[in-house]
């Protein structure tokens, strides 16, 4: 009888250990791979490029609605792992807001599609003229670099 619960806490033991390796495989390929069901948007303003020392930020997208101001771009030869990423934005020179959240989306080796969002975004004439800085600042070596794009938006954009 002793032998027949030994091999039955054996196979429970060895289910248990199976399902734990199998979660943990199926979590780390999620973990280590690019997004693979996610597709960047479609631009919905005049697509601005600058490349800065190796690092390319193409701004693809650009809202303001109600109090918010969202932008939306690409970053090549670059990424979060390397830089600290700070994002502002002014309006005639104006501090509107330094950004309050995003997302981040991996699409390849040094390659993101990433998001900034600030809220509180009032009184501002109609359109918008929103002047975007984005400064990489590096972790890897003791060099900053600032992005600038300038755009005009419309509210309900």
């Amino acid at each position: 009888m002793s032998n027949v619960n030994k091999n039955k806490r054996g196979i429970g033991i060895a289910a248990i250990a199976i399902i734990l390796i199998g979660l943990g495989i199926f979590f780390s390929y999620d973990y280590f791979n690019p997004e693979k069901n996610w597709t960047m948007p479609e631009p919905n303003i005049d697509v601005q490029t600058k490349t800065i020392d190796g690092m390319t930020i193409v701004l693809r997208n650009a809202a303001y609605r109600d109090d918010e101001v969202t932008i939306g771009f690409e970053l090549q030869g670059g990424g979060p792992e390397e830089n600290d990423l700070g994002y502002r934005f002014y309006s005639n020179g104006q501090l509107l807001a330094d950004t309050e959240s995003g997302e981040q989306h991996k699409l390849g080796e040094n390659h993101y599609y990433l998001t900034a969002k600030a809220r509180g975004v009032q009184g501002q004439p109609e359109p918008l003229q929103l002047r975007v800085h984005i400064l990489a600042k590096s972790n890897i070596e003791a060099q900053d670099i600032l992005f600038n794009f300038d755009l005009a938006l419309p509210s309900g954009s």
